[in-house]
């Protein structure tokens, strides 16, 4: 099994967290990696283990960071994620408490490998992914319920009318985006199709 890299490193994150969650069975699976974690430590220096998680959700830890970057992704992995909400509600994210107030720190910007996740049923885009590209879901064929802000100005939008399995959509935001008329347009055509549509 070949691990592999994104080419966005904040839906990287996104994912381990999402796979790291479910193979412990805990929303709190950074705790689980106190092996892992010293072994790479021997190697690239930087804070014992128990320091690291006096400071968790405290400080800002790049050194966990850089090490979750190195947990092997592999396309098996990713072929088991059924469900994928990629909002802020995320432990990975207490490694930068306070994010939002420091640039974002992990906003997604690119939807690139996506495609992997090739059991995807349930995709939230939600407050981390920013302005890009949807054509990496034209890969997403038994995706059946997405959910996108439209405030984010996504480009190829179109994509979505492919997405053979789909059932429901719900746009969020549509009143106030700069692109509410081409999201009318998908919608309308999937309302044609008989897609459920909100927003």
């Amino acid at each position: 099994m070949t691990s592999i890299e994104l080419a966005d490193r904040n839906l990287q994150l996104a994912l381990l967290d999402e796979v790291y969650t479910d193979r412990v069975d805990d929303y709190y699976w950074l705790s689980s990696l106190r092996e892992e974690y010293t072994a790479y430590q021997a190697s690239a220096g930087g804070p014992v283990w128990d320091e690291i998680c006096s400071r968790l959700g405290i400080d800002r830890l790049p050194e966990l960071e850089n090490f979750l970057l190195t947990l092997p992704l592999t396309s098996e992995d990713l072929a088991q994620v059924e469900n994928l909400c990629l909002d802020g509600d995320r432990e990975i994210y207490t490694l930068y408490p306070g994010w939002w107030h420091f640039g974002r720190h992990f906003s997604i910007t690119s939807l690139d490998g996506i495609g992997r996740c090739t059991a995807l049923v349930d995709l939230d885009l939600n407050s981390m992914v920013e302005a890009c590209s949807l054509a990496p879901l034209a890969g997403l064929t038994r995706l059946r319920r997405l959910g996108v802000d439209a405030v984010q100005q996504y480009s190829d939008i179109d994509v979505v009318l492919g997405l053979p399995a789909l059932t429901e959509l719900v746009v969020f935001n549509k009143a106030i985006s700069e692109d509410k008329g081409e999201w009318i347009d998908v919608m309308s055509a999937l309302r044609a199709r008989g897609v459920a549509v909100h927003g």
